[in-house]
């Protein structure tokens, strides 16, 4: 187990979200953040002391913001504020997103913006580490604060709703999981209200787990590829290093070198010496480092937005403690992580079409020079026939997926709130758009080990035999016609591990 993750407002990455978020790695808070948070949280009183406005603290919300409120209520303010905010609609978020969404939120208010009680920022980070997690429904972000998601967990910090053991999976109502862990529900200030919810947490912290699968799926898709390329003895003249410096898109060009590696060549590739090989292959090998080096652009944009907004302060009004004022602003809206979860699914899109091209040619006996549909005998036999039908189907399902979310109109609180990007249904559909393109590419490495043993040969290269001897560890080897679900389970399987062949 790696040592507790610092949260210091600063160095939260996707990685760390994972670890926190999926294997229950702890957190504690750096002094540098705690003092930031507390001295936000004195200069809120301040301003308020003094007779200063700050929304959500000293007037209402949304379209009720020009009323005033009593700035003495304190507890009963910001709860009644939370407790009017958790409506959220729809299943169960998942465990891994739940806390994905309170390990940002804490490192956000280690920021310094937010100006939280000490408390419930303690409160967050015990939660967390007791592996207690507040069952949050998953509608009602617009993707400009993750209203509803964010006001569920803080009721669940204050003994109200339930919590799920992030261990053993069982609920219990909040206050006895929290009295069962030792943790007593704090006391709220006037800000905690507000300050808690006014954050893209939720959406930020799906998006970073979005971009540790799509990061891992884009490298298995890479030993995969090279694996067909190499069972379906197609032209590897397409990656060729002469090739790439042509059109030095960085995403290409690492993409070509990788599988260069992966292949066992150096800089200039040969050509295919297949019988009737063409003079050049279609376009789901031809077009591989053009269509994977999207995915490696979208991927690294992605990272890069997350890099800010996993570390930043979010909150409306954000409270400048040097100056002691709160400044009204937009930081919560979620648009630039929405465009770059829209430019993720459609770089998916494409890769999951060129995928599932390939999967097509592995079965087809002009192209391979094997069997038809890998068949033991075609004809009586049907072969690997029926997966060309699974990836293809999952295909048109990530091709659909990849429309854009960030494009919608949104007007609600009478047009006060006349804008939003949806970037937590953005993360939403890249999430499914990820499984499916997983189906496509566990078809495409069933088919090139089948084409392989076929073939009756090994790899060429030294990493794609460590590809091929985990593959074949787990695949069924025979040939004959059979029920293919073993298969496409074993192949899932192995994905997993291939994000990290060495070359």
């Amino acid at each position: 187990m790696h040592p507790p993750f610092v949260l210091d407002g600063r160095s939260l990455t996707p990685a760390a979200v994972a670890d926190v978020a999926r294997r229950g790695r702890l957190v504690t808070l750096a002094p540098a953040g705690r003092a930031r948070n507390a001295d936000a949280y004195a200069a809120t009183g301040t301003i308020v002391a003094s007779g200063g406005t700050v929304y959500g603290v000293t007037t209402g919300v949304g379209p009720l913001r020009e009323v005033a409120v009593d700035r003495h209520a304190g507890d009963a303010s910001s709860r009644r504020l939370l407790r009017s905010h958790a409506g959220g609609g729809g299943a169960e978020m998942t465990i891994d997103l739940v806390r994905a969404a309170m390990v940002v939120r804490a490192n956000q208010v280690a920021a310094g913006g937010a100006g939280l009680s000490p408390g419930l920022l303690d409160s967050l980070v015990d939660a967390l580490n007791a592996g207690l997690v507040p069952a949050v429904r998953e509608l009602g972000s617009l993707g400009t604060g993750d209203l509803s998601v964010l006001a569920e967990i803080a009721l669940a910090l204050l003994g109200e709703g339930e919590m799920i053991a992030a261990s053993s999976g069982r609920r219990a109502p909040a206050a006895q999981a929290l009295e069962a862990a030792g943790l007593r529900p704090p006391e709220l200030s006037l800000r905690d209200g507000l300050g808690f919810v006014s954050s893209g947490a939720a959406s930020i912290g799906h998006a970073a787990l979005v971009a540790v699968d799509f990061r891992g799926l884009h490298d298995a898709s890479l030993a995969v590829g090279a694996l067909s390329f190499d069972a379906g003895e197609a032209d590897t003249i397409v990656l060729d290093a002469r090739v790439q410096a042509a059109r030095p898109h960085p995403g290409q060009m690492a993409v070509a070198e990788r599988m260069r590696q992966l292949l066992g060549e150096g800089d200039e590739m040969p050509r295919a010496t297949r019988t009737g090989a063409s003079v050049h292959d279609a376009y789901p090998y031809r077009c591989f480092p053009q269509v994977e080096g999207a995915m490696h652009a979208v991927v690294a944009a992605l990272d890069a937005v997350l890099a800010v907004e996993l570390n930043a302060a979010s909150e409306n009004a954000l409270i400048v403690a040097a100056d002691e004022v709160a400044l009204p602003n937009g930081n919560f809206h979620g648009g630039v992580v929405a465009l770059a979860l829209d430019a993720l699914r459609a770089a998916l899109a494409q890769s999951a079409t060129l995928a599932a091209g390939r999967v097509s040619l592995l079965l087809d006996a002009g192209f391979t020079g094997l069997p038809a549909m890998l068949a033991a005998n075609p004809g009586p036999d049907s072969g690997a026939m029926i997966l060309e039908y699974t990836a293809h189907t999952a295909a048109g399902e990530v091709r659909w997926l990849a429309a854009p979310v960030s494009a919608q109109a949104i007007s609600v609180g009478a047009g006060v709130e006349s804008h939003g990007s949806l970037a937590t249904l953005g993360a939403r559909v890249a999430h499914r758009a990820i499984e499916r393109a997983q189906e496509i590419v566990a078809v495409e490495l069933v088919l090139a080990v089948r084409a392989m043993r076929m073939r009756g040969r090994r790899p060429g290269s030294a990493p794609l035999r460590g590809v091929y001897s985990i593959a074949t560890a787990e695949l069924p080897a025979s040939l004959e016609d059979r029920p293919l679900h073993a298969d496409l389970e074993a192949a899932r399987r192995v994905l997993h591990g291939l994000s990290v062949v060495p070359a």
